[in-house]
């Protein structure tokens, strides 16, 4: 029997991912939404999840206030 992550569950994923990604954007820092939950809709910004060693997938996208802005100053 395969045991699943519960509440008191406790790890530093989500806190090491948000580091990582801000170490990629550098100096253009990108507001991201980090969960365990795959988006409903898939996006232009959507990726495949990150797997974690401990088993649990999560999935980074820019929130859409993220791409609002980027879409005030034409970033593609």
């Amino acid at each position: 029997m395969t045991s699943l992550p519960t509440s008191a569950f406790t790890h530093e994923c989500e806190n090491t991912l948000r580091e990582m990604w801000a170490k990629v954007c550098g100096d253009q820092p990108t507001d991201i939404t980090i969960s365990t939950v795959p988006p409903i809709v898939a996006g232009p910004y959507t990726l495949d999840g990150l797997r974690r060693p401990h088993g649990i997938t999560y999935w980074l996208e820019p929130t859409g206030e993220q791409i609002a802005k980027w879409v005030r100053v034409r970033v593609e």
